[in-house]
């Protein structure tokens, strides 16, 4: 008797839609995809129950004639691949030919298109052919799917609440508006319209729409260009962050795709003008040829391999990096109920509060100059001192408004950028100490340091263990005086944890704790004289809108503000 046996077909769509259907979304991002690859420029996604009862998917792509709705159903038929070498140049969105029967297979569906010439209408259910008819000519293809999951009930079963569903096709759809901002995307939930883009190819029209205007208005235009990929891209002001990575959204070639590293190197770039596990929004478009990616190594098409990935990398850090750097960054509180902060951006000292009355591309965060890599040094405008509240903030005033200074803040970036520069022009010789530094550490910390005494050595620190503590006798010429204790134990730990002590992020790191340390305090009166010369100080800094840790520095309150504020104005 033979164990082994063909699955039949409809069995066979059943274990493929386990692959491709796990939830609603999937089955609308499948049809959104067949929609985009058939050159559609409006596609309309109505659903019912939030796609439980029904979903429906129309768009004015290029149709089908009858033999091809009919195949379309077949397992592995595709109109977008022919021959093996097709599978490295790969620019479809859907290409195994998967979709409709892995669908079919656990629902009823009905597909209504045309090529203009002829319009049919194919039913198929739980896999199986029921019936077709002669439909409308109206050029484009309607897809009707129901019963979703009835004949699968264990996938039925751990679908979630209709909210939590709708709400992760409606992220979907706004990815799919952000990836092609030329075609019109319309999305209800029981007759009710959910979204809606114009398809006028303006990305700062849909973060508008997706995001707020006020989020629109302090995005950044970014580009770059290497031999093998070409990006651009929209990236937020510092002050406008998220809580977590999922508002960062990567394209290539209109795929959306999900990278870890290429998230992160983007999260780099906000280095010390944003806080810790904060995230920007940023929307970015990776163009390259399609032989030098594999976008088939994942089941749903979510990540993909890329050829000089290094060199991508560093495309994205060297394109975006300047733009922040060149970023003002006032934090500004809003006129609304709920205590969120905006952007509030300085161009030659002129401030832009309204967003244009059309809003696109050229007219907002665009850059005209492609060539020149130069970004012109943040600048602090002129203002005058009036005082100082609660010990902490310093008090200024221009033409423009009210100023508040973290005087913590303000004092803990000075610090950090002296300290950098001088630490960063460091040697290798040491210096004996009259006294030798005594540091207490746990028998632990001691075992450790006792594999670790020549790289510390190398380092510029020497010494002797003696039980459990450290008696330092010798530590690098370019400590700071007067806390060579700090520098010693933090190099130390920093040591035993791995991290290599000539790398930058060690000085970054002690740079960081000198500064936060040894600046000046919450709570801590000063004088006049001495807030002016903060401020003065201030203006040097490469970057004085935060704090080396991200925290902002300077609020900025403009006369308009107080003034509505005060329902004065007219």
């Amino acid at each position: 008797m033979s164990i082994i046996k063909k699955l039949d077909t409809a069995l066979a769509n059943k274990i493929a839609a386990g692959e491709v259907i796990e939830k609603i979304a999937n089955v609308v991002k499948e049809l959104v995809e067949n929609s985009l690859d058939a050159k559609a420029t409006q596609i309309d996604v109505e659903l019912i129950e939030s796609g439980l009862t029904l979903i429906t998917v129309t768009d004015n792509g290029s149709g089908m004639d009858e033999a091809d709705a009919l195949l379309a159903f077949e397992r592995h038929a595709t109109s977008k691949i022919a021959n093996v070498n097709d599978l490295f140049r790969i620019s479809s969105l859907g290409f195994r030919g998967e979709a409709l029967p892995s669908i079919a297979a656990v629902s009823k569906v009905e597909l209504v298109t045309s090529d203009g010439s002829h319009g049919i209408k194919v039913v198929m259910e739980d896999g199986y052919f029921v019936e077709k008819s002669v439909a409308p000519a109206n050029r484009g293809t309607k897809i009707t799917v129901s019963r979703l999951f009835y004949t699968t009930p264990a996938r039925f079963k751990y679908l979630k609440s209709p909210q939590y569903e709708l709400a992760i096709i409606m992220t979907l759809i706004d990815r799919f508006a952000l990836a092609y901002p030329h075609v019109s995307f319309r999305l209800s939930n029981n007759h009710k319209m959910m979204f809606v883009s114009s398809g006028n190819s303006s990305i700062i029209d849909i973060i508008a729409n997706i995001y707020t205007k006020d989020v629109a208005r302090q995005m950044f235009r970014f580009e770059g260009k290497n031999r093998d990929y070409s990006i651009e891209g929209y990236s937020s002001n510092p002050i406008i962050n998220r809580s977590s990575n999922g508002y960062m959204h990567i394209f290539v070639n209109g795929r959306a795709i999900s990278d870890t590293k290429m998230t992160n190197v983007v999260r780099d770039c906000y280095e010390q003008v944003m806080p810790k596990n904060r995230y920007p929004i940023t929307i970015l478009y990776i163009e390259c040829d399609p032989s030098i990616v594999d976008v088939n190594i994942h089941p749903r098409k979510q990540e993909i391999k890329f050829s000089e990935y290094q060199k991508l990398l560093d495309l994205i850090k060297n394109s975006l990096t300047p733009k922040i750097s060149g970023t003002p960054i006032y934090q500004t509180p809003d006129s609304k109920i709920e205590e969120q902060v905006k952007m509030t951006f300085f161009e030659s000292e002129k401030q832009y509060n309204e967003l244009p009355g059309k809003s696109s591309d050229e007219e907002i965060g665009k850059s005209t100059d492609k060539t020149s890599p130069i970004e012109p040094k943040p600048t602090i405008p002129d203002m005058e001192y009036i005082g100082q509240y609660l010990g902490t903030y310093l008090l200024f005033q221009n033409e423009e408004g009210l100023y508040l200074v973290d005087q913590h803040a303000a004092a803990e970036r000075i610090r950090y950028e002296r300290y950098s520069k001088n630490m960063a022009n460091r040697h290798h010789s040491s210096q004996e100490v009259l006294v030798p530094i005594k540091l207490d550490f746990t028998k632990e910390i001691t075992l450790k340091l006792e594999e670790h005494l020549n790289e510390l050595s190398d380092f510029g620190i020497e010494g002797t263990i003696h039980k459990n503590s450290f008696l330092i006798t010798k530590v690098p010429t370019w400590f700071f005086r007067g806390y060579e204790d700090v520098y010693a134990e933090e190099s130390i730990m920093k040591l035993i944890e791995g991290h290599d002590l000539n790398s930058i992020d060690i000085i970054d790191d002690l740079a960081k704790l000198l500064a936060c340390k040894h600046s000046l305090k919450a709570n801590h009166f000063i004088t006049k004289t001495e807030s002016e010369r903060l401020l003065t100080d201030l203006r040097t800094c490469e970057k004085p809108y935060t704090c080396p840790h991200g925290r902002p520095i300077i609020v900025s309150v403009s006369i308009n503000q107080i003034e509505r504020w005060f329902n004065r104005v007219i």
